[in-house]
Parts: C-alpha cells; sequence; structure tokens
C-alpha cells in the first residue's frame, strides 16, 4: 500500500516540478522577447473560454505575417500576443460550443479569416468577433 502512495506523491511532485520550470521558460523567452522588441505592442483576446453552464466564445490567433505566433499571458486568464509595429496580417478563427439536446456539445467552428491590421509601438489592443457582423474588432484600448 505505501508503494503507491510513494507512487502517487512522486508523480505529483514530477507535475509541480513540470509545471515551475514550463514557467520559467515561458517567462524567459517572453523576456528575451521584450528585450529584443521593445517597440512591441500587446494584442489581447478578448473571448469567453470558460462558463460555468458550458456556452463558450473561443478566439484563435493561428498566425501573425504567415508565422505561427506565441502565446502570452496578459493577466489572470487572458491570452494575448505581440504584434510589431506597422502592418500586420493575422489570421483568426471563431469557435463557439454550447451544451446539446442530442449530442453531450454542439461545436461550431468558423472559417478562419485572415484580417490586416495597423499597429502602432507600445499600445495595447484588443480582439474579439462581432457575430452579428461576422467580423472581427480590432480596437485600441485606451
Amino acid at each position: 500500500m505505501s508503494q503507491y502512495i510513494f507512487l502517487v506523491g512522486g508523480i505529483i511532485v514530477l507535475g509541480v516540478v513540470m509545471q515551475i520550470v514550463g514557467v520559467v521558460i515561458h517567462n524567459n523567452s517572453k523576456k528575451q522577447f521584450e528585450n529584443e522588441h521593445p517597440e512591441a505592442s500587446i494584442m489581447e483576446i478578448k473571448d469567453n473560454q470558460f462558463h460555468p453552464l458550458g456556452f463558450t466564445n473561443t478566439l484563435t490567433c493561428l498566425s501573425v505575417n504567415g508565422e505561427p505566433c506565441t502565446q502570452i499571458m496578459t493577466g489572470y486568464g487572458k491570452r494575448g500576443h505581440y504584434l510589431l509595429p506597422g502592418k500586420n496580417i493575422l489570421e483568426l478563427q471563431y469557435e463557439t460550443q454550447r451544451p446539446g439536446i442530442l449530442h453531450k456539445w454542439v461545436r461550431t467552428t468558423y472559417d478562419p479569416q485572415k484580417i490586416e491590421v495597423n499597429v502602432e509601438p507600445n499600445k495595447k489592443y484588443t480582439i474579439s468577433y462581432n457575430k452579428k457582423q461576422d467580423q472581427f474588432l480590432f480596437e485600441e484600448v485606451a
């Protein structure tokens, strides 16, 4: 019995250590990018990934200027991406999920769209999706 306790305890300790190492590596790469590009702006994603009843809206940035982009955390539970000043082409995808009647979940994924945005240095922007107008909204945070 004690061997199982040690096994489970070892797995938990290993998981915690791996999580700490991952956070340290992510923070170091974020600092390195900020040092290399001090003029970079931040684009924060406004979506609703977590809902107690399961009604979620997820906005995903697939690429920036044709290259895969690294996601950063801009606050508690807030995701974002770095954008360099000038014109940027974003490839974005929107997905909704809700509880279903015949199935457990009903998920709707909208086709990826490419939008062109103009970014100024050292600003903060938000991006969201307007379902009624079927378009992405890119706005500067005041």
